[in-house]
């Protein structure tokens, strides 16, 4: 098994996933629009805000729509490469970062991250490359070292993220 077989298997299973949360979030959405519109939810008085909460709601999950909808038009387009030792991280690599002693597998993908993935005996899950630990690994190498800023209190926190395997 080619790692790029691989990786094309992770993307499929991470479209698959998205389609179906896809339309979970249309039903969502819909039905929060019809409730925000029904009777029951129309101001008795000038202080009811049911109308509004469920307004609030249903922009919401509209919004959602369109998140899913966005990413999944970005991962139709994803380039899978079959890197080399040595090569640098680039979208559809998979990677393996050590940070304060545990090891992570990430699936870098242009969208839809956090999400995770199975196959076989390979778990991975998917980093964003506008995430600041995404965006703060492209371009390294295995070996290389990513500091990332993250908010903590009045200062911030700086973690260190070290690059065990690119492939």
């Amino acid at each position: 098994m080619t790692t790029d077989s691989l990786k094309v298997r992770l993307l499929d299973s991470l479209r698959a996933e998205l389609t179906r949360e896809l339309e979970s979030s249309r039903r969502r959405a819909h039905d929060a629009a019809v409730a925000a519109t029904h009777e029951e939810n129309r101001p008795e008085n000038d202080k009811d805000m049911r109308s509004t909460e469920a307004s609030y709601v249903a922009r919401g999950q509209a919004e959602r729509v369109r998140e899913v909808e966005h990413a999944l038009a970005r991962l139709a387009n994803m380039p899978v490469r079959d890197l080399e030792q040595g090569d640098a991280i680039v979208v559809s690599a998979i990677v393996k970062v050590r940070h304060d002693g545990s090891e992570t597998t990430y699936f870098v993908v242009p969208a839809a991250g956090g999400v995770r993935l199975r196959d076989g005996d390979v778990e991975v899950q998917t980093l964003a490359t506008s995430s600041p630990l995404g965006a703060a690994l492209l371009g390294l190498s295995e070996g290389d070292e990513a500091e990332v800023s993250t908010p903590h209190g009045k200062g911030g926190l700086t973690r260190l993220f070290e690059v065990v395997q690119v492939r």
